[in-house]
């Protein structure tokens, strides 16, 4: 992977203090957020975009997970996703994948590793 094409995140620990980031993005020419987030200890990252109501997952609570802490949960209408693939696990969606972004650790800091996104000011 080219250095040029990684886009900085933020320092890894930032995210064991906190539930989850989100990051204004452009990928694939379109505006969008990204949610960021560690579960068992590794960092993943989801364009933020529940493909059930094209709402992002935390779009009536400040929250991405479930309460049970190990699914990632729109706040619309419950559906959730495994926070490890995307994966949908609702039947209305069963099988469908939220859009994953790949990151990179380099010496503690989380960068964007794709080719087609851009950070927003």
């Amino acid at each position: 992977m080219q250095h040029n094409r990684l886009k900085a995140v933020c320092p890894i620990q930032v995210l064991r203090d906190t539930r989850y980031l989100t990051r204004q993005i452009m990928f694939k020419g379109k505006a969008c957020s990204a949610i960021i987030f560690l579960f068992d200890g590794l960092p993943y990252s989801y364009v933020n975009h529940c493909m059930h109501m094209h709402r992002p997952l935390n779009c009536e609570q400040d929250a991405i997970f479930d309460e049970t802490g190990q699914f990632l949960r729109c706040s619309m209408h419950g559906f959730i996703f495994d926070p490890t693939t995307g994966v949908c696990q609702s039947p209305v969606c069963y099988g469908e994948r939220l859009q994953a972004l790949r990151l990179q650790e380099i010496e503690g800091i989380l960068y964007f590793a794709e080719k087609h996104l851009n950070l927003m000011a």
